[in-house]
C-alpha cells in the first residue's frame, strides 16, 4: 500500500528513525527565531555579531565588568518559495564574551511581522538604547519600535528581583494582541500593537535550584526564564521555561496560561528549552538548546521534543548543534535553526519534511 511522505516521516519519528534533513538557509550569524507565513515564505532573525563600538558593562550574573561590542548586525531575513532572499531589517546586536544578544523571535499578527529585540537591565542606565528591550515591527521599509518592555519592568518590577527585561518569545494572539515571554523579567506580557500598551498577564515562580541564588534574595532556586510561547486554537497560551543557571538537565518545562493569567504546569523533565511551537498535528514541539555541563553547553546535544497536551513527551530529533527555534509550514514541515551559538556565518535553517503533519 502506498504511504504518503508525511505519514512516513511521522512514523519514522515515532520509531526513532532519523528524519531526513535539508539545509534551506545558511550563512546566518547566531540564528534565533523563525516564522513561516501562509505563502511558504521563511523568515529568520539572527542575533548578529556585535559591532565596532566597545562598551564596558557589568555582567548581569556576576556583576563583574566585561567588554561588549555593539552594532547594527542583527538581521531579519526572508526567503521566498522561489529562493529569493531579502534582508527585511537590521537590529542592534550586543556581542558578549559568552553569547550574542540581538533579535530573538518573530511573530505574525494580521499582515504584519514583529520581532523581539535585545534586552536591558538596571545597571546599564535608566533608559535603554533604541530598539533594545523592544517589540519591533519589521515588515516595513525601516524597523518601527512598537513598544518597550523595559518601561513596565522599571516601573513595576513584577517579580520583585533585579531590574531586567529581555523580550524573547512572541506570538500573535487570536484576540489581536501580541503575547511576549520576557526572559529577563520572568513575566508573560500582553502588548497592544495599536497603541503600545503593555500589561503583565502572569509572573512565573522560581524553579528549585541546588544552591542559593543572590539574584533571588538567596533563595534555593533558579530564575524560571520564560522563552518560547505559542497559542492553542482555544486561545490558551503555552510557555516554555528554560530555566536559568546552572541549567540543570530535566529542570525545564512547559506551562499552560489562560488569558486571565492562571498558570498551570503541564510537563517538566525537559532541558534548556529555548522555543515552543504548536504544529498542525496538534502537538507542542519544544527545542532543547543543549545539555549544560561544567565546561558549558555540550555540542551536538540539542534536541526537539514533542509534548502532548496531557504532558507526555517524546524526543523526535536529537544530535542537533545548538538549535534555538522551530517553526512549521501549513503542511507540517518543520524548520529548525541550528548553530545559534557559533562562529559568524555558520548558522543554518534546516527542514524536516512532515515532522509535524496532521
Amino acid at each position: 500500500m502506498m504511504m504518503h511522505k508525511w505519514m512516513l516521516a511521522c512514523l519514522m519519528a515515532v520509531m526513532g528513525v532519523a528524519v531526513a534533513q535539508e539545509v534551506v538557509i545558511d550563512g546566518l550569524n547566531n540564528p534565533m527565531g523563525l516564522l513561516v507565513t501562509p505563502d511558504g515564505t521563511i523568515w529568520v532573525v539572527d542575533a548578529g555579531h556585535g559591532g565596532d563600538q566597545e562598551i564596558q558593562t557589568p555582567d548581569p550574573q556576576t556583576g563583574e565588568t566585561i567588554t561588549a561590542t555593539v552594532g547594527m548586525t542583527s538581521a531579519v531575513v526572508s526567503v521566498a518559495p522561489d529562493g529569493t532572499r531579502t534582508v527585511r531589517a537590521m537590529l542592534p546586536s550586543v556581542a558578549l564574551p559568552m553569547e550574542n544578544s540581538g533579535g530573538s523571535r518573530l511573530a505574525r499578527l494580521g499582515t504584519h511581522v514583529y520581532a523581539t529585540s535585545g534586552g536591558w537591565f538596571g545597571d546599564l542606565g535608566p533608559e535603554p538604547m533604541p530598539m533594545m528591550a523592544s517589540i519591533v515591527r519589521v515588515d516595513t521599509d525601516e524597523p518601527q519600535e512598537t513598544t518597550s518592555t523595559w518601561t513596565i519592568e522599571a516601573e513595576q518590577n513584577p517579580d520583585g528581583y533585579i531590574l531586567e527585561s529581555h523580550p524573547y518569545g512572541i506570538v500573535g494572539g487570536s484576540d489581536g494582541m501580541l503575547y511576549v515571554a520576557d526572559a529577563g523579567a520572568n513575566t508573560l506580557l500582553r502588548v497592544n500593537p495599536r497603541n503600545g500598551d503593555v500589561t503583565v498577564l502572569a509572573v512565573f515562580e522560581g524553579v528549585p535550584g541546588p544552591f542559593p541564588n543572590p539574584a533571588r534574595g538567596g533563595a534555593m532556586e533558579a530564575d524560571p526564564v520564560p522563552t518560547g510561547i505559542t497559542q492553542g486554537s482555544d486561545g490558551t497560551l503555552y510557555v516554555a521555561l528554560l530555566p536559568g543557571f546552572p541549567f540543570l538537565p530535566g529542570s525545564a518545562g512547559v506551562s499552560r496560561v489562560t488569558l486571565d493569567g492562571e498558570v498551570t504546569p503541564i510537563t517538566d523533565g525537559l532541558t534548556m528549552v529555548t522555543d515552543l511551537q504548536l504544529a498542525p498535528d496538534g502537538h507542542l514541539y519544544a527545542v532543547t538548546l543543549a545539555v549544560f555541563t561544567e565546561t558549558g553547553p555540550t555540542p551536538m546535544s540539542g534536541a526537539v521534543t514533542r509534548v502532548g497536551m496531557d504532558g507526555d513527551t517524546a524526543v523526535v530529533l536529537d544530535g542537533l548543534m545548538f538549535p534555538t527555534a522551530i517553526a512549521f509550514g501549513a503542511n507540517g514541515d518543520a524548520y529548525v535553526t541550528v548553530n545559534g551559538l557559533g562562529a559568524p556565518g555558520t548558522g543554518q535553517v534546516l527542514r524536516y519534511e512532515g515532522l509535524g503533519a496532521r
